[in-house]
């Protein structure tokens, strides 16, 4: 019986080398690798086509009839301040470490158990996987892990449906096999890939990840249908964003950045696409401006996913005084729900969609419902700040407050502040421009944007990326004093976005705003803070109104006294040398 049973293996087998091979057939694949097969390893003597893996007989003791060499190799893992599996992961098994025994470079190709060395042509030294592709070697930390089971807590994943072709093995594990079909290599005739389904739209991704906000928005990685191909640097074969789904910026295998397994660095990442040649607009140029975030000259990234409040490796905000400054595209932008929605200040547009900030108590809020509160993750309680000397920005305004928090700046318990958090204190302010009034509410990117985009009446991208203007400004404000001409409308360029030019030098809420600006060629922001004035350091009857003094420009008076004192509606008191003039006080 073991001999008529072994003949009609043996019969079998000559059947399938002999017939001719149909689409979706192993032997019109790669992984055919005897004489008939099609790719360029091939024997030129072996006939038999399952060999290479397989044998009726004498297979590997621990796999049924396995007849390749396993290799013994001790691999490196996949992690991932991200991952929500225990680490380290353990070494690959099941069906993983068969398909490894070829794809790890280490065992030549045709090294079987039974049947020997089985000579090979257009391998690499030894008859192993040629480099390339392919030949994912030992070091799998930038390959999609495997031989674990999904942890059942993290809400963004899944275990696959009955009956998917994507599949967890009989342990309930992630195997080389949950994506890939040895045998068939078109059942995703774009890609093949040896998929075990057709994987448009990530369709293989999206199985087992469910990640937060991709199709509920929808994203628009997720359903753009911009053109990129590889010569934007897509993979896939796929030609739009929408087609190439998760791949846009992964790579399952050999990932530019092995955690989370990107294509490139995280702002190179962003940058094949976001160059101007499938998105839009070029963001990249912006960060070639004279003031920008300094997303691309920090390096190496010192972003991390896992940055938070709360994490101890990674905190955000700095607790480190000396830690580099850095915005990566991920602090301010989550690829996964980031799309086109306007919104109304200050809530966050879709292009912030999805990201954590920090709210205005100072505690983590995930996700921001204010743009502000995405700001706040580095420019409130951060212990870094201000940003050093020698970056691209000029001095700061040398003020009789100092205050870099602007969380503090912005409370609405201040004695004065720009209506970021919310609307402002003061019902008198007759040189607002409409729609502006006094109950209007403005976000942080009214002010720091671009100085070509919308907001300055140009046709550039949107958002604090770059400016020609210091301290990323949307337009021009020269600042100090000594601002000879009479060209104010340039100089002063971003109050007067809001704030009517005539009716500031008409002195319509303060008769001597004229003669500060005109005749004493000084600048707004001599007097005027344009935050706001904490409340744990100024008090409403000195600090009303952004009063907080240019200490470079504005001394104390004869009588040692630097302050400004509210007198009621458009009149105050002013005790303080300035110009050579002492105030003490100066009334209005």
């Amino acid at each position: 019986m073991r001999h008529r049973i072994g003949t009609m293996t043996a019969l079998a087998l000559a059947a399938v080398a002999a017939s001719p091979a149909p689409a979706g057939d192993v032997r019109s694949t790669k992984h055919n690798l005897s004489v008939s097969g099609p790719g360029t390893i091939v024997s030129d003597t072996e006939s038999r086509v399952c060999v290479f893996c397989h044998t009726p007989h004498n297979a590997q003791p621990a796999v049924p009839l396995w007849n390749h060499a396993t290799s013994g190799a001790t691999y490196s893992t996949y992690s991932s301040s991200t991952l929500t599996v225990t680490t380290p992961l353990p070494q690959p098994t099941g069906a993983s470490k068969l398909c490894l025994s070829c794809h790890d470079g280490t065992v030549a190709l045709g090294q079987t158990v039974n049947d020997g060395l089985i000579g090979l042509l257009n391998t690499g030294p030894g008859g192993v996987m040629p480099a390339g592709p392919s030949n994912l070697g030992v070091d799998l930390a930038d390959d999609h892990p495997v031989s674990f089971q999904p942890n059942p807590s993290n809400t963004e994943t899944k275990d696959p449906p009955p009956g998917d072709p994507v599949s967890l093995d009989d342990a309930g594990e992630v195997q080389c096999t949950s994506c890939h079909e040895p045998h068939t290599e078109d059942i995703d005739p774009v890609t093949r890939k040896f998929l075990v389904k057709v994987n448009q739209g990530s369709a293989i991704c999206l199985t087992c990840h469910q990640k937060d906000y991709w199709e509920t928005n929808p994203s628009s990685h997720q359903s753009s249908t911009a053109t990129y191909t590889s010569s934007n640097g897509a993979h896939t074969g796929y030609t739009t964003v929408q087609d190439n789904g998760c791949e846009s910026c992964h790579r399952p295998h050999t990932g530019g950045e092995p955690q989370r397994l990107l294509k490139f660095v995280e702002e190179a990442t962003c940058d094949q696409c976001h160059n101007g040649s499938v998105a839009t607009f070029d963001i990249s140029a912006e960060f070639g401006k004279a003031y920008s975030h300094p997303t691309f000259d920090t390096t190496p990234s010192v972003h991390d996913a896992a940055e938070s409040p709360t994490s101890s490796s990674n905190p955000l905000p700095e607790v480190d005084p000396g830690a580099a400054r850095h915005a990566e595209c991920a602090d301010c932008h989550n690829p996964h729900a980031a799309y086109s929605q306007s919104a109304t200040a200050p809530d966050v547009t879709g292009a912030t969609s999805g990201v954590w900030g920090i709210d205005s108590s100072g505690a983590l809020v995930d996700p921001a419902r204010f743009e502000y509160e995405i700001c706040y993750k580095c420019h409130a309680d951060s212990a870094n700040k201000p940003q050093e000397s020698g970056l691209p920005n000029p001095p700061y305004t040398n003020r009789a407050i100092v205050q870099f928090n602007v969380r503090l700046e912005f409370d609405p318990g201040n004695p004065s502040y720009h209506p970021v958090e919310a609307a402002g204190k003061n019902p008198n302010v007759p040189s607002l421009i409409p729609p502006y009034t006094t109950s209007s509410i403005i976000r942080c990117t009214d002010c720091h944007n671009n100085d070509t985009g919308p907001g300055a009446g140009g046709s550039g991208p949107n958002g604090p990326h770059g400016s020609a203007y210091n301290h990323l400004l949307e337009r021009r404000l020269d600042t100090g004093d000594g601002n000879t001409g009479n060209n104010f409308d340039a100089m002063y360029a971003l109050c007067f976005k809001c704030h009517d030019r005539a009716s500031i030098m008409g002195n319509q809420s303060f008769k001597k705003h004229r003669l500060h600006i005109d005749g004493e060629n000084a600048s707004c922001t001599v007097c005027h803070d344009p935050h706001g004035v904490s409340a744990t350091q100024g008090n409403a009857t000195e600090n009303s109104h952004l009063i907080n003094f240019d200490v470079d420009i504005v001394s104390p008076s004869n009588s040692g006294q630097l302050r400004f004192e509210d007198r009621g509606v458009f009149h105050g008191a002013c005790f303080l040398t300035c110009h050579g003039k002492n105030h003490d006080p100066k009334t209005y």
